[in-house]
């Protein structure tokens, strides 16, 4: 027993010393949080300003609600908010994953906790493990988008990581230990970011190929379909835990951008028009083919748009020469536009680890097997369709024949699986060097080979690199028409210094790494001494330049972070209103990109990735015109202005905003989307509405008899509720200043259900009766109330089915060790 019980504890050591580390490495890299910091992320920011008005809601009432009328004249707030309750169940198992650490911190703890159980399923050494789970955690991008607030994305990758593990441990016949991670971290992370999700089933895809290779090459075809069956079981369970949620998004994702190209017929339909996104949208972000270079030396291409250089820099220097204060020369220098890349912007580079990068090509050498081709393949692919526009073949090709792929955007974005990829194909090199069962002649044969490679690239680009390319980027004309020649020349001289410092800076640690395990190859180095140097290596590489875009200056204190929303003096102003249920068209930021509005006001603009798709043509062919036609149907009672002597922002009275709900004298039926769109040009939308053919049977036959003293008012307001009363001498039709949603939204004349229509577009409508009646329309999407049941019954299910194997599994040992005992 005493044996066991030490041999136990000899088998749990390494995983004890891999969470201490990574508890270690979390804390020190994000320690201002200890401090009471709060780091300020982008879009961290906007989100409290998308979800205040609901967040408010549910503070004074208790109640939730599935919808926001604080954005885009209102929309489902899915994706804002997690206020379904099995998906508030889920999150909160989440929170148990990463121990409760506080922000950042937590971030990089789940990272590398994922990345560690996605090595271990491919049998990597423990402790190669830990470094392995640092090399692939710390690539460059997973860091900048924990600084700029894209939290959503860091948990899918952190989890997607061990949805991989439990996929290779089931087809390792690890059944027990792949079913219950992939149940689990399916449950909880495969829904946080579908597109990181949809590109690392692209890599399972190309996984089970690799396995189905290996099962024919071995004739182990029925444990091939066995482990399939299991997988995908695995993932049906997660999934369903997840079903009001999908069942939810999906009616949404239906209605908007990413659901479909726009119902308007285009000029540019012929080549830009697919069934999801737009592909100049999509395609937007891509990454330039020479730009892929960052994957080996990190500031190849200028580092981000925004750069921070010291007073070392010839920037600086620069502006010293030439007279300008240093105060100023060290304000310039916080952002210098260094990038000279085709993206329209960038926070920083994707980079992997000239080290890593180095083992990913020894990797090719000295791991045998279909898993590695399908890493190659995996990356090849990850790195042409980032080229996006750059590369239109491939792009459209995936576009028009990969499902769902085009629902996607920022293509560039693909590149995760590089960054998984390579790490790991590095990560089994070093543990196939380890192992020691390969030919030391031809190791020595392969390292020297890919030294050369990695470290030739890197020798060119330092001292050729200022001859090869002329450092001019896509918006440097737009960047230096409002500098000097000096300065922008300044400016290029930088970026050629950047790129020389960084390719000696690779080819530097790439010879280290190559020394340290030619040493150990010549049996002059201990395998304990190699892999701890190898983890040095590693962090050296790869730490500094996360601190580039990610460091103690990101961090600010509770203060400052809500320093962002402290009232303006027009906002102070407007606020006074003593009508609230209006909204505003804030001209003084960027419109439909920014959510700092919605914090106070009911907004004409805002900020999704995810607009509802007619909403966006109203942008398009009206709001972005300024058609006060379209304006005043919206309720729009303030234009938000900047005069443009005094700086100062000017809150515009429109008057003529039509109000919350009005009655019309006429419906007009068109029989066409562009008809439908376009008559909001032409018809006088306070008297007239238009209504698609698809609701003509709504439009009533006999004139609507107008009457002098009609009115309507709105009574009462929720987001996810509104009632109004009204007085009508005659039948009439009411059109609302509330967008049409089809899936949710229920309309009551008196408490008794009444069917309403769209209108100008976008808009709400309903015929009512004369006299005095009361109108409530209420959001209670069946999709989430009846979804509810069902997530709840697979939450059951997964937590039945995970106790059952672990019992079934200790029974198990225990009768194998007795039986071993006899």
């Amino acid at each position: 027993m005493h044996t066991m019980n030490k041999d136990l504890i000899k088998k749990c050591f390494p995983y004890f010393i891999a969470v201490i580390v990574f508890l270690l490495i979390a804390i020190t890299y994000a320690s201002p949080i200890l401090e009471g910091k709060v780091l300020q992320a982008g879009d961290k920011i906007s989100a409290i300003g998308m979800g205040q008005e609901v967040m408010q809601y549910t503070e004074h009432t208790g109640e939730k609600s599935f919808w926001t009328g604080s954005m885009f004249s209102g929309m489902p707030n899915y994706q804002i908010n997690t206020w379904i309750g099995s998906k508030v169940f889920l999150s909160n198992c989440s929170d148990a994953l990463k121990l409760w650490l506080p922000g950042a911190i937590g971030m990089i703890f789940l990272y590398l906790i994922g990345f560690f159980i996605l090595l271990r399923a491919f049998k990597v050494n423990p402790w190669v493990c830990i470094i392995g789970a640092i090399a692939i955690a710390f690539s460059s991008y997973f860091f900048i988008i924990i600084e700029a607030g894209h939290n959503n994305k860091v948990y899918a990758l952190a989890y997607l990581a061990a949805i991989i593990g439990g996929f290779k441990f089931i087809f390792d016949k690890r059944y027990v230990l792949g079913v219950i991670v992939t149940m689990i971290y399916t449950a909880i992370g495969l829904l946080t970011h579908p597109q990181m999700s949809y590109y690392v089933f692209m890599l399972i895809g190309l996984f089970l190929i690799a396995e189905l290779v290996i099962c024919i090459k071995e004739k182990r075809i029925l444990d091939f379909l066995i482990a399939s069956a299991l997988f995908v079981g695995a993932v049906a369970i997660g999934l369903g835990t997840n079903y009001s949620s999908i069942k939810a998004n999906k009616e949404y994702i239906a209605e908007t951008m990413r659901g479909g190209h726009s119902e308007l017929v285009k000029e540019s339909d012929a080549t830009n028009k697919t069934k999801g996104l737009d592909l100049d949208y999509a395609t937007n972000w891509s990454y330039g083919i020479p730009e892929s270079m960052t994957l080996l030396i990190p500031n190849c291409m200028g580092g981000a748009s925004n750069y921070a250089v010291n007073d070392n820099s010839k920037v600086y220097s620069a502006l010293i020469q030439n007279g300008v204060p240093r105060k100023s020369a060290d304000e310039f220098c916080q952002n210098v536009p260094t990038y000279w890349g085709e993206q329209p912007f960038t926070s920083g580079p994707v980079y992997v680890g000239a080290i890593l990068l180095f083992l990913f090509v020894l990797g090719l050498f000295v791991v045998k097997g279909p898993y590695k081709w399908a890493l190659l393949v995996a990356t090849i692919f990850s790195i042409m369709l980032a080229w996006g526009k750059n590369f239109m073949p491939l792009t459209e090709f995936f576009f028009n024949y990969f499902p769902f792929y085009d629902k996607f955007r920022a293509v560039s974005s693909i590149l995760i699986i590089a960054e998984i990829t390579i790490p790991l194909l590095g990560i089994l090199a070093v543990q196939e060097m380890l192992k020691g069962d390969i030919d030391k002649q031809k190791a020595r044969k392969y390292l020297l080979i890919s030294t050369a490679i990695t470290g030739g690239i890197c020798l060119i680009y330092a001292l050729l690199g200022g001859t090869i390319f002329n450092f001019q980027g896509s918006n440097d004309e737009q960047i230096f028409t409002n500098l000097p020649e000096w300065l922008s020349s300044a400016i290029v001289s930088e970026r050629v210094h950047m790129l020389r410092i960084d390719a000696l800076r690779s080819l530097i640690l790439i010879l280290l790494t190559a020394a340290a395990i030619w040493l150990f190859l010549a049996d002059k180095l201990k395998r304990n001494i190699l892999i701890p140097i190898l983890g040095v290596l590693v962090l050296v590489d790869l730490w500094p330049v996360d601190k580039r875009f990610l460091n103690n200056d990101n961090f600010v204190t509770e203060k400052k972070y809500n320093s962002y929303f402290k009232k303006q003096p027009y906002e102070e102003a407007l606020l006074q209103d003593t009508d609230p249920n209006f909204r505003v068209l804030n001209l003084t930021t960027n419109t439909f990109n920014e959510s700092r509005t919605s914090y106070y006001f009911k907004s004409i603009g805002g900020y999704s990735a995810a607009k509802l798709r007619r909403y966006q043509d109203l942008i398009d062919e009206h709001i972005s015109k300024m058609n006060m036609n379209v304006l005043n149907m919206l309720n729009t009672k303030y234009v938000i202005t900047q005069n443009p002597q005094t700086g100062e922002i000017v809150p515009q009275r429109n008057p003529e905003a039509f109000g919350n709900a009005w009655f019309i004298d006429s419906l007009v039926v068109v029989k066409t989307p562009n008809e439908e769109c376009a008559s909001l040009n032409d018809l006088d939308l306070r008297h007239v509405a238009s209504v698609d053919q698809s609701f003509s049977q709504f439009v009533k036959k006999e004139n609507l008899n107008t009457d002098s003293t009609d009115a309507i008012q709105l009574t009462s307001y929720a987001p996810n509720c509104l009632t109004y009363d009204y007085n009508a001498a005659n039948d009439r039709t009411v059109v609302f200043s509330e967008i049409y949603y089809p899936h949710g939204w229920k309309a009551y004349i008196d408490d008794k259900p009444a069917e309403h229509f769209r209108a100008d577009y976008t808009l709400r409508a309903l015929n009512v009766p004369a006299g005095k009646h009361s109108i409530k329309f209420e959001f209670k999407p069946d999709s989430v109330y009846k979804g509810e049941k069902i997530s709840y019954t697979f939450i059951a299910l997964l937590g039945a089915i995970s106790a059952g194997m672990i019992a079934f599994n200790i029974v198990s040992n225990r009768k194998k060790k007795t039986g071993v005992a006899k």
